[in-house]
């Protein structure tokens, strides 16, 4: 009897780890295909597009966990203006219950040209929650139209946000 029991407790065993412990490729950042143009409608050529991520940090000194914006990719726009940064993944071991089915995808992102004033995306200027049948950030795609206005003497970074640049979004078919 007690050999049935070590058994049948070793495959359950087993079975809950598979079920818990497994790769899963996990995307966390969203793919950004997007277009950069000047007042005047035409496209700037060799723009360079940051994208931004927040990493937090753990600091023990004070015991809090910290947040600091950095630029993890960048490109060049090409000759039409247009820009692709490719969405970012990695491969997830541990799985819990708790692990929710929805999450959230933002399309942080900065844009420099010399001669124009920089353009930044705001926190949650592009925003997207999971779409169905996919895994976190996968089949998500912001495409932003972006006008960059030149540069003055008294102008600085600043917000050059224009109505058409709303996000679109691809979707995902089981």
């Amino acid at each position: 009897m007690k050999k049935y029991s070590k058994l049948i407790l070793s495959i359950i065993t087993i079975l809950i780890l598979l079920l818990f412990i497994r790769p899963d490729k996990v995307y966390y950042e969203a793919k950004i295909s997007g277009k950069i143009i000047d007042e005047n409608g035409n496209p700037i050529a060799n723009a360079i597009v940051y994208r931004i991520e927040e990493i937090s940090l753990n600091n023990k000194e004070i015991g809090s966990i910290e947040s600091i914006e950095t630029r993890t990719d960048s490109v060049f726009t090409d000759k039409k203006g247009n820009f692709i940064l490719k969405e970012k993944s990695e491969i997830d071991w541990f799985h819990t219950p708790l692990d929710l089915p929805i999450a959230f995808c933002f399309g942080n992102f900065e844009v420099r040209k010399e001669g124009f004033i920089s353009y930044k995306t705001e926190f949650d200027e592009f925003r997207q929650t999971h779409i169905k049948n996919c895994y976190a950030c996968e089949n998500i795609e912001f495409k932003p139209l972006i006008i960059l206005k030149k540069h003055n003497k008294n102008s600085l970074i600043k917000k050059n946000y224009h109505p058409t640049s709303k996000p679109t979004f691809s979707f995902c078919f089981a």
